[in-house]
């Protein structure tokens, strides 16, 4: 048997119990100031971060601003660019420019 312990959002009790459900999940209510909300699973919360996450990579920002603003660490960020077989699967790969060859055909030579 799994056990979740639950913590009050608004003081941090520890005095929580059930109270119904909304559009199929559980309501909990603090005893101690009567605060009332539906819990969610950490996993899906991390889920969500890391759908965020891969949105900003995608928009090319860099680590350490994403870091900033989902609140995950810079090397967990890294370590899912690393786990992804091309660097990141939404971006596209990219290939080294080469600038123009010096001497050849140089605009305004004359």
């Amino acid at each position: 048997m799994v056990f979740t312990q639950h913590f009050c959002a608004a003081c941090g009790s520890e005095h929580i119990r059930r109270n119904g459900s909304a559009g199929g999940h559980a309501k909990y209510q603090c005893k101690g100031c009567g605060h009332q909300a539906r819990f969610t699973p950490a996993a899906v919360a991390k889920a969500l971060q890391y759908a965020q996450v891969d949105e900003l990579l995608g928009e090319r920002n860099s680590q350490r601003s994403i870091a900033r603003v989902t609140g995950i660490s810079r090397v967990t960020i890294a370590s899912r660019i690393k786990k992804s077989a091309s660097g990141f699967a939404g971006a596209p790969a990219l290939a080294p420019q080469k600038g123009p060859e010096k001497g050849v055909g140089s605009a305004g030579a004359g």
